[in-house]
């Protein structure tokens, strides 16, 4: 017999030290699988508070405002908004609160469960009774269980993919967060999350979601190309670009990366730069409208109208339904004087899409070319109505007005320009329209004003001051 089995045999001591560094290794195996179960309620708990701290915060948000429009005796705009209390007090909103407290009873009876089966193992595992048969038995539950929250995950994510496809995209969040509460680690799910919120234009929570997905995988373009979209809407440019580079660099190929850091470097007036980059997406995919529109729009702020005008009619012969392009092209035959045409386009532009409020006013500004002053100020009229901070159509209605000796109606629209944005062209037409009125002091003060913002018209302005 081996000379150390027959030692153990005979040493009691010894044994009880083997089957008890058995029992540990029992007792480890299922602390570590308890250990991952609690990590996976306590990741529960986490996005079950934050859904309650976000609504809470929205909620305070609105009330402040409403508080302060109340306070500041704004009773028109208050009114508007109370419906909002009534919410507070809806059915579907105590049954949104009922929700939360069912899953956080969820939540409270899995904790229970756990902790009852692990005093229940240690038990066992004390008395000698929890065998390696039954500690695999419980491992392959548990993998059982992880294998049906998978499944139930990707069942509700396909529901909000549908969902997002069916433009139904807060419906389409809820399954998102339901899904994610099952397996959170996703990075797809991540990045349709994300597009769903860009669509609903909150692209700060956008960007938290395409950050997430590109933690779970930095390789995936299309989440740094998405990012990147959120971030340009946000204005962030630079940032951006740095995004689109990220997914360029992933894909080489990625046409959409290559289009939208040409619209980013278009946003940052960096034309020559931006066209290098929609040459590149229109190599890859010459098929491609929105990168011909792009393209487009640069070579137009480079003064390159005809060039401009080709890939308009690039774009249009791709894609005859796309407004923006037929705008665009609009606005480069009116560069070229080409006014009858463009009025062509713009009824084109908006007769795709009726809401484009950029299509009326270049329209209202091509009719102020044409001399049909009043024709202008209906089309005018419709811009703002669709858009009511289009500063543009406000200059462009208070030009019509003007050349209809309507000063001082005039002088309104520019004021309305101007509580928007300080531009030196309003500033030296408000001059006109005041000088017209024989309000020579404030016309004076304007003038200076345009002069001093950097007008162009130095010899007019100066003709004029010395009227004054």
């Amino acid at each position: 017999m081996n000379i150390f089995l027959l030692y153990v045999l005979t040493n009691p001591a010894l044994i009880r030290l083997t089957i008890m560094s058995k029992y540990i290794h029992q007792l480890i195996q299922i602390q570590r699988e308890q250990t991952k179960q609690f990590k996976e309620i306590y990741n529960d708990l986490i996005n079950c508070f934050e859904q309650i701290f976000k609504k809470m915060d929205q909620n305070n948000k609105i009330l402040e405002s409403m508080n302060q429009k109340f306070q500041s005796k704004e009773y028109l705009s208050f009114k508007s908004q109370i419906f909002i209390l009534k919410q507070y007090y809806s059915k579907e909103n105590e049954k949104q609160i009922y929700e939360q407290i069912s899953q956080l009873n969820n939540i409270l009876h899995t904790i229970k469960t756990i902790l009852r089966d692990l005093i229940k193992c240690y038990d066992l595992i004390i008395s000698g009774k929890l065998n390696k048969a039954k500690i695999e038995e419980i491992n392959k539950i548990s993998e059982e269980q992880n294998k049906q929250k998978i499944q139930e995950a990707k069942r509700l994510f396909v529901q909000g993919q549908k969902l997002v496809k069916e433009g139904k995209l807060k419906e389409a969040l809820i399954k998102f967060d339901d899904s994610i509460k099952q397996f959170n680690k996703d990075y797809i799910l991540y990045v349709w999350k994300g597009f769903a919120l860009d669509s609903l234009n909150h692209f700060e929570e956008a960007i938290q979601c395409y950050d997430k997905a590109i933690e779970i995988n930095p390789n995936h373009d299309n989440a740094w190309n998405n990012k990147g979209w959120a971030l340009n809407s946000l204005n962030k440019f630079q940032e951006a670009i740095q995004c689109y580079d990220k997914a360029i660099e992933i894909n080489p190929n990625h046409e959409y990366a290559w289009n939208n850091k040409g619209l980013a470097l278009n946003n940052l007036n960096r034309f020559q730069e931006a066209i290098e980059c929609l040459d590149k997406a229109i190599l890859i995919d010459s098929q491609d409208d929105y990168a011909w529109n792009n393209k487009g729009f640069a070579l137009r702020k480079l003064n390159r109208f005809q060039e401009a005008l080709e890939c308009y009619e690039k774009a249009n012969e791709i894609n005859p339904n796309h407004d923006n392009a037929w705008m665009n092209k609009g606005f480069a035959l009116k560069k070229l004087n080409r006014f009858q045409e463009a009025v062509e386009c713009y009824d084109k532009a908006i007769q795709i899409n009726s809401k484009n409020d950029m299509a009326w006013n270049n329209k209202g500004s091509v009719l102020n070319n044409l001399n049909k002053f009043q024709e202008a100020i209906e089309c005018l009229d419709q811009s703002i109505q669709i858009n009511s901070k289009n500063n543009y159509a406000f200059e462009n209605k208070g030009y019509a007005l003007h050349q209809l000796k309507e000063y001082q109606k005039a002088i309104e629209c520019y004021n309305q320009d101007l509580s928007f944005h300080v531009k030196p062209v309003t500033l030296k037409l408000k001059a006109d329209a005041l000088f017209e009125l024989g309000r020579k002091s404030e016309a004076k003060q304007f003038y200076l004003t345009a002069l001093q913002k950097g007008h162009n018209e130095k010899d007019y302005i100066k003709k004029q001051l010395s009227k004054l």
